[in-house]
């Protein structure tokens, strides 16, 4: 059995649907820069949703695939703060693997 495709379209239509459902998210979307940042103080969760899209792709193999994961786990609905916890736990050991390179 082989891996499933999916279009552009298809994480679209589950990122608006998983996102309608994070507590202020659409708030802060439409929010002038005066407002956002009260806004972002009052709903972390979205923030911490809006820096993962935001980050699915860069230079670095590891932490986009980090990224990918906890995308992956916001569009399935699961828990933010266990998500949280995971990407928390994931970046910490990033770090702690890469802390000497140059």
């Amino acid at each position: 059995m082989g891996t499933a495709t999916h279009t552009m379209a298809y994480y679209r239509e589950k990122e608006r649907i998983a996102y309608s459902a994070i507590p202020g998210l659409e708030m802060i979307l439409g929010s002038s820069p005066a407002e956002r940042e009260k806004l972002e103080e009052k709903y972390p969760d979205a923030v911490f949703a809006l820096m993962i899209a935001d980050n699915l792709v860069g230079h670095d193999r590891e932490q986009c695939e980090i990224n990918q994961s906890a995308y992956l786990s916001i569009l399935k609905g699961e828990n933010i703060a266990d998500i949280r916890f995971r990407y928390d736990s994931a970046m910490r050991k990033y770090v702690e693997r890469h802390l000497w390179d140059d």
